[in-house]
């Protein structure tokens, strides 16, 4: 049997918590197989021209995640505060072999549309139909790699399409976070450029702020404090 790196027993570790918890509800979750290790991804180039010039990360060695499905969406029972969370992460392969994102061509400028469409989806929540998403923007020789979230229409601004918002993470760390929020929904805004103390943000902040709340004590193995200073920074 193939071990596993260090990431992805780490990143295993996080979904059986989640799985073992009584204090957490799974309404469905999957973890498929070991795809293709780094060693063997192709060049990106040979995935599509456009892909000339773009660099795989320097650490994808490391830390690359190999499970070719790994997903899960849950919520917390009563009476803890009611939150939920949900991920549903690509293995990279699969995340290259995406062809050209079909709304690119419906944007109105240039910038937006070799924007939209030089994005690459590497995390999504297709059960709850959520639409948020998160991606990896694949430029020529540009290391690490931009990660960008596609959420609330109030967030970002021009020269960009509204709703995508560029995260202060790498794709290693963007995994490594994911194994400390579990995937509760709007994570990711506590690594973007926002504000989330206007009341239009209630409904994004107040899972937020539930997490912080409530993890600790369901995972004390995790160190929440960095979390809980930048929720604080956003207030």
């Amino acid at each position: 049997m193939t071990s596993l790196t260090r990431q992805e027993e780490k990143l295993l570790n996080s979904f059986e918590e989640v799985r073992r918890c009584d204090r957490i509800e799974v309404h469905a979750d999957s973890l498929g197989s070991l795809g293709k290790p780094f060693t063997a991804m192709p060049a990106p180039d040979e995935f599509a021209p456009e892909l000339a010039g773009v660099e795989y990360d320097a650490d994808l060695s490391e830390h690359m995640v190999r499970f070719e499905t790994f997903a899960s969406h849950w919520s917390t029972r009563s009476p803890l505060p009611e939150f939920s969370g949900e991920f549903s992460l690509s293995h990279l392969f699969d995340v290259f072999s995406q062809p050209p994102n079909p709304w690119a061509s419906m944007e109105p400028t240039e910038f937006r549309k070799e924007f939209v469409g030089s994005l690459k989806c590497i995390d999504s929540s297709p059960i709850s139909g959520s639409g948020r998403m998160s991606f990896l923007r694949a430029q020529p020789h540009t290391n690490p790699w931009e990660i960008w979230y596609q959420g609330m229409a109030g967030t970002g601004g021009e020269p960009y399409p509204p709703g995508y918002v560029k995260l202060e993470l790498s794709y290693s760390q963007y995994i490594e976070t994911l194994t400390i929020t579990k995937g509760t929904s709007g994570w990711q805004y506590l690594f973007a450029d926002i504000s989330l103390s206007d009341s239009s943000w209630r409904h994004a902040r107040e899972p937020l702020q539930a997490m912080l709340d409530v993890f600790p004590e369901l995972f004390p193995e995790y160190d929440y404090a960095p979390l809980r200073a930048r929720l604080e920074a956003r207030l």
